[in-house]
């Protein structure tokens, strides 16, 4: 599918699934902005959409916090013009193989906050802009997680099922 003229958005793009996301538009033609709190790693994805001939953009942003998650939107208009696609994919495991009964409310806090709270602010802002773009799709990434659960991660399964929820 030939994705020029298009502009993407990718949550949690400093890596692994949003990294390859992010390569993977870039490849169809898309203008792509990833976002994220670690800015050299997002830096080097933007090198990696750029190598793919596309024109890219790191905007620091944490998704837990919705002025990042508004600026993040608005910086991508303001660059390209629009916006056709978004996928939400940053998230957080939290206190790894901990069973409930020692998980901490920070730790329920800091899980649900990027992990489910994020995906609502993310849709909250990239709605409008995609439809003032004159439409497109969004992918809200809850992982295998949000189908299983498993034992020690009791946080992290719980708002990966919200996600699909």
């Amino acid at each position: 599918m030939d994705l020029k003229g298009k502009v993407a958005l990718i949550t949690g793009g400093t890596g692994g699934i949003g990294r390859a996301a992010a390569v993977a538009f870039a490849r169809r033609g898309a203008a792509v902005v990833v976002t994220g709190r670690r800015e050299a790693e997002g830096n080097e994805t933007v090198k990696l959409v750029e190598r793919e001939g596309a024109r890219g953009l790191f905007v620091r942003a944490d998704t837990a916090v919705e002025a990042d998650v508004a600026r993040s939107v608005q910086e991508t208009v303001r660059a390209f013009g629009g916006l056709h696609y978004a996928f939400n994919n940053a998230g957080v495991e939290g206190l790894a193989g901990v069973p409930t009964t020692d998980q901490t409310i920070e730790n329920y806090r800091h899980v649900f906050d990027i992990n489910v709270l994020g995906v609502l602010l993310s849709m909250k802002h990239e709605i409008p802009a995609i439809v003032k773009s004159g439409g497109g799709a969004i992918v809200n990434n809850a992982s295998i997680g949000g189908t299983i659960g498993m034992p020690g991660f009791p946080v992290y399964i719980a708002s990966k099922h919200a996600v699909i929820g």
